[in-house]
């Protein structure tokens, strides 16, 4: 078998996955603010299918590594597992108050969204 076998994963492939979002290498992320300039909005939501709640954090701006490195902290010390997408964190669970805490303490400015 030759070597070309996994080295085309430039490639498009086929999804009926409603959700799917194709990431390109080449776009340009804008720089991670300092956590004093963000302005980040921690909010309750209800999923569509079984109505659980899950609690997002969005208004993040920078580098989705350090977004990455935001949303496995958060998972950590509000003892729950989340996801991010496009810069949006999603924590299962209502987990707010523990969100809204660990972020102040970090020096970001954090608000509750209007539900």
């Amino acid at each position: 078998m030759g070597d070309n076998a996994f080295n085309d994963l430039d490639q498009i492939l086929y999804t009926d996955y409603p959700e799917f979002e194709f990431e390109y290498a080449n776009v340009k992320e804008p720089d991670t603010l300092a956590p004093e300039n963000q302005v980040l909005v921690v909010g309750l939501d209800k999923r569509k299918m079984d109505g659980a709640p899950i609690t997002y954090i969005t208004g993040f701006v920078g580098r989705r590594i350090d977004l990455r490195k935001i949303e496995d902290a958060l998972e950590g010390v509000c003892h729950t597992c989340g996801s991010s997408k496009m810069y949006d964190i999603m924590l299962n669970g209502d987990v707010r108050k523990r969100a809204y805490v660990y972020l102040r303490s970090k020096a970001y400015k954090v608000k509750f969204a209007e539900n």
